[in-house]
């Protein structure tokens, strides 16, 4: 289910950024066409942590990294709100500086806690 899971979002990303080039050069039709998929791939995301979540409680290590997978699952909808807020405000004219940078640190606490602090991830503890 890791792998699903960092699959999906990866994927969310490329979407992401294909998409908000196509909003960024007026191609209206085929940006939101991609911005449908990329809200499947969201869908994607939420199944496959929330999975791991259970995982993660089923487990055992709930206890010993309870906060930290509170964290994670709260900064990781936050990247998804961001992305999504990021699209349809750009789409409408509207500016996306401050959810540019919300994005890069959601990013970065979630990066930061699923491969480096919690015990499934690449890192060593």
């Amino acid at each position: 289910m890791i792998h699903l899971h960092i699959t999906g979002w990866v994927l969310a990303l490329i979407l992401f950024a294909v998409t908000f080039s196509l909003y960024k050069n007026k191609k209206q039709k085929p940006a939101k066409v991609m911005h449908m998929i990329t809200r499947l791939s969201y869908l994607l995301i939420l199944y496959s942590g929330g999975d791991l979540f259970y995982n993660y409680i089923v487990s055992g290590t709930w206890n010993s990294y309870m906060a930290e997978l509170i964290i994670k699952a709260a900064a990781g909808l936050w990247v998804i709100a961001c992305l999504e807020i990021l699209l349809v405000r750009y789409a409408k004219g509207k500016p996306t500086k401050g959810f540019m940078v919300q994005l890069a640190v959601s990013l970065i606490i979630v990066l930061a806690l699923g491969f480096g602090r919690l015990p499934w991830g690449f890192l060593p503890l």
